[in-house]
């Protein structure tokens, strides 16, 4: 006899329905450790699992190479390329470490992005699976902020994951500017470095020049001169003028003395290469310090010649150091870094995270790895048990 209960949809539902019962009773180990996993983790990720969003952002560390502005064109284009790529691995490795998480600690509180009312007891911190101190925290940061090089174009890309598009905008702009002023920084200790030998260099030699002037100022205070080899000069000229005069009155009066012995003009010659040989002598002395004359040039000249010397010395020194800082100067400017922001920190439109699909697929794969991997076991224990 016909009945139409046995052909409804409802029947047949319902058969398959214990059919699937069924076999799961006698499956129980499967549905146990494959099925149920894999249905609470689908049930986490549709019903409780909040939405994590991601913001990138890439940058690199340029500046000159020494040398490389005698490269010309070909220079600039490898420096353009990869000019600051280990500057970019510093700057990259602050980004991960546990100064830049305590920076974001103050600077934008960290803690409580991470700790949002609408994120998920198990993706936020401190969550029930994680301690609340600073290392696990540095943990969690490890996983929601990744930055990594790119070998090729030596550029940095920047991650942030949180739950909230504005949060993670809003840390990766704060990486960025902790990533300026670490630069500004190692740009003013290479400068320093730089320039710290050469500027000591240059303020030993101008204090000593200081003080040579000084010595020169007390030396003319003290002898009553401005430049013994200046008051010298004339000195020496006149005394040279004098004795050619004298020469050719001692020639006259020679003269005078074979033409004619009784002339009253032999007295007049006389008188005057006396007069001349007098005045002669006098300022020899003054120059030479003959005769013990106290207002001698001699040790006057020697006392300033060394201070002159000395003073020569010391401004060629200063010369030559002034040009050498110059040129560290110019060096350090060569060698200054600064960050380039190739793309600016997104904005997110949609949730990145979690991927259901992916999350699912990876717990039904790695349950049924257990599950295949015991029931193996229990076989081989079974067989050996027979044996």
């Amino acid at each position: 006899m016909y009945s139409p209960e046995k052909n409804t949809p409802v029947s047949f539902l319902r058969k398959v329905g214990l059919s699937i019962i069924g076999w799961l009773r006698r499956q129980w180990v499967f549905s146990v450790v494959v099925l149920l996993p894999t249905l609470m983790m689908a049930i986490y990720l549709c019903f409780i699992a909040a939405p994590q969003y991601v913001s990138e952002t890439h940058f690199l560390v340029r500046g000159k190479a020494p040398g490389s502005g005698s490269l010309g064109g070909l220079g600039s284009l490898l420096e353009s390329s990869h000019g600051g790529s280990q500057d970019t691995y510093a700057v990259q490795d602050y980004m991960m470490s546990r100064d830049a998480l305590r920076l974001l600690i103050h600077e934008v509180d960290i803690k409580s992005i991470f700790n949002r009312p609408y994120a998920d007891f198990v993706a936020r911190f401190p969550s029930l699976f994680t301690r609340s101190d600073f290392e696990s925290f540095y943990d969690f940061y490890l996983g929601h902020v990744k930055a990594r090089i790119d070998e090729e174009t030596g550029i940095s890309h920047l991650r942030v994951r949180t739950f909230s598009a504005e949060d993670s905008q809003r840390i990766a702009q704060t990486l960025l500017g902790a990533a300026e002023k670490l630069v500004n920084e190692m740009n003013d200790r290479q400068r320093y470095n730089t320039l710290h030998a050469a500027q000591v260099e240059l303020d030993t030699s101008l204090k000593e020049l200081h003080d040579t002037e000084l010595q020169l100022a007390a030396y003319r205070y003290t002898n009553a001169t401005i430049d013994p080899m200046k008051q010298a000069i004339p000195m020496v000229g006149a005394t040279l003028s004098l004795e050619t005069t004298l020469s050719m009155l001692e020639a006259e009066k020679k003269q005078l003395d074979m033409t004619a012995p009784n002339s009253p003009l032999r007295k007049v010659y006389s008188q005057r290469i006396a007069s001349i040989q007098a005045q002669v002598q006098q300022m020899q002395s003054h120059i030479t310090g003959k005769k013990g004359t106290s207002g001698s040039l001699v040790p006057k000249l020697l006392n300033y010649d060394e201070l002159a010397v000395k003073r020569s010395i010391i401004e060629k020194k200063l010369a030559a150091e002034a040009t050498a800082l110059e040129m560290a100067k110019a060096q350090a400017d060569r060698q200054m870094l600064y960050v380039t922001v190739v793309a600016q920190p997104s904005l997110p439109d949609y949730a990145e995270y979690p991927r259901n699909l992916i999350f699912l697929l990876i717990t039904f794969l790695t349950c049924l790895t257990v599950y295949a991997t015991g029931s193996l076991l229990v076989s081989g224990a079974r067989e050996h048990a027979l044996q």
